[in-house]
Order: structure tokens, then sequence, then C-alpha cells
């Protein structure tokens, strides 16, 4: 409620919206109108839709493995699994940072030795290896969140579907398609709903890793709002700029979940 209110006055370097001059949707009308703001959606949506997508299909794989695995090994791989979800954000983007850096970084230095590039990539100044990197960097974590939902839902198929189908002769590949895949439907869905959510509202690990750069190229819809608010110290525009991406994810959200509830069936 008091970011609405802000973003109906015409507020810099100060918060005291009784005392500054009320300007209704202008500020709305300004963040509509910039390029910054579009730019900043165009890059949240390629982010959002390359993210979720490695994360489900790396997540599948390694959620996949650990009923692949012995038995004994299950426990030590759900642990590695599960170890980028724990692991603090912002720790998350300092250590990418180090490992991106040109300088001393170790990404840099094994792409000079295995002959890829005759001096280490710029991974965070170059804008077109900037955007991989803040998605790589998205998706190690994201795609462990990925294999702990699918791991539930992989738990929960009967055991005599797969006997019964090795019985008739079906390979893998068809046992994963006709029985794995719809089953976990319900849980896929699920898990594409909350990793969409997330990447959508993704700051920490950019602000940490790249802080936008170079210049606005990686800067998303939450990165942006925030340098409004404490780089720029526009805090109507700023309160705008924030309405606005509440209202875009939350638009998107009932939509999708509008579109997967019918396929959705709880016991």
């Amino acid at each position: 409620a008091q970011t609405a209110i802000y973003s109906l006055f015409d507020l810099e370097y100060s918060t005291r919206w009784r005392e500054a001059t009320f300007v209704g949707l202008a500020n709305y009308g300004d963040v509509l109108a910039s390029r910054e703001f579009w730019g900043s959606m165009r890059f949240t949506v390629l982010f959002t839709v390359a993210a979720v997508t490695l994360e489900f299909v790396l997540g599948l794989g390694m959620a996949l493995a650990t009923f692949w695995v012995a038995r004994p090994l299950r426990g030590i791989l759900r642990a590695i699994i599960v170890l980028p979800w724990a692991i603090p954000a912002i720790i998350q983007a300092s250590m990418w940072r180090w490992l991106f850096n040109s300088d001393v970084g170790l990404l840099g230095h094994l792409a000079v030795t295995l002959g890829l590039a005759d001096q280490p990539p710029l991974f965070l100044a170059d804008p077109s290896l900037a955007v991989g990197s803040v998605i790589l960097a998205y998706v190690w974590k994201g795609a462990s969140i990925s294999a702990i939902f699918l791991m539930g839902g992989l738990a929960m198929v009967p055991q005599h579907l797969y006997d019964a189908a090795k019985m008739d002769g079906a390979r893998a590949a068809m046992r994963l398609r006709r029985i794995t895949l719809p089953l976990i439907l319900p849980t896929i869905l699920v898990t594409l709903l909350f990793r969409t959510l997330d990447a959508l509202r993704v700051f920490d690990i950019v602000y940490g890793l790249t802080g936008g750069g170079p210049g606005t190229t990686t800067d998303t819809l939450s990165s942006f709002a925030y340098k409004f608010y404490f780089t720029f110290v526009q805090f109507g525009r700023g309160s705008a700029y924030a309405i606005i991406t509440f209202l875009l994810v939350t638009g998107l959200s009932l939509l999708y979940i509008r579109r997967i509830t019918p396929h959705l069936r709880f016991r």
C-alpha cells in the first residue's frame, strides 16, 4: 500500500509524500514510455524462458539419476544435488563472480587451457557473455530446486508399473515417456510454476554478479526497480516501477495457474 501511494507522487530524495506534488499516473506513464523498462522486460522474459527450460531438463535428469543408481549411493547423490539450494544466493553470486573473473577465474583459465580462447573471456563485461553467465549461475541453483520437487513426484510412481513394463519389453525411453512423465505431470506443472515465478522476480543473483551490467544488458524488472530506489533515489518512479512489476508477475501467475489447474489431481 505504501509503495502504491509513493507511486502517485513526485518523490526524489525524500519519502514525505504528504509534502510532495501529486502527479497521479504520470510516473507510470514515464516508466512505460522508457526504453529501459522494455529492455529489462525483454531480458527478464528471455532469462525466464531459458533458465526455466534448462532447470527443468537438468533437474529431471538429476532426479531420475537418484533412482537409477544403487541404493547406497542415493543418499550421497541427493545430498550433492541439494547442496546448491542450501547456499545463500548472494554467496553464490560472489562464488560465480570469482569463477567468471577474467584475471584469476577458473573458467577463463580452462577456456585458454582447452584452446577454446586465446585469452580469458570477459564473461561479465561482454554483453553477450554476461547474459549467458547470469543464466548459467542461476540455473546451477534452480536445477537443484527443480530436482528436489521432481524427486518427490518420482517417489510416488508405483514400482510395479516399471516391473510390468520391463516384462513387456519396454525400454528405458519408452518407460520414461509412457509411465514416468504422465504420472508426475502434476509435479512437473507445479515445479514449472514455482520456477517461473522465481525467475520473473529474480534479483539477488543479478545484483551480486553483474549489478545489471554491462550497461543495462542484464537488468531485470526487479533489479531496475532497485536502481530507481537506491541509485537514482527517485522513490516515486521507483514505486511505479515496482507496482508495474508486481502486476505483471501477478497477471502471469494467475494465467499460469488457470492453465495448469485442470491438469492437477490431488488425493
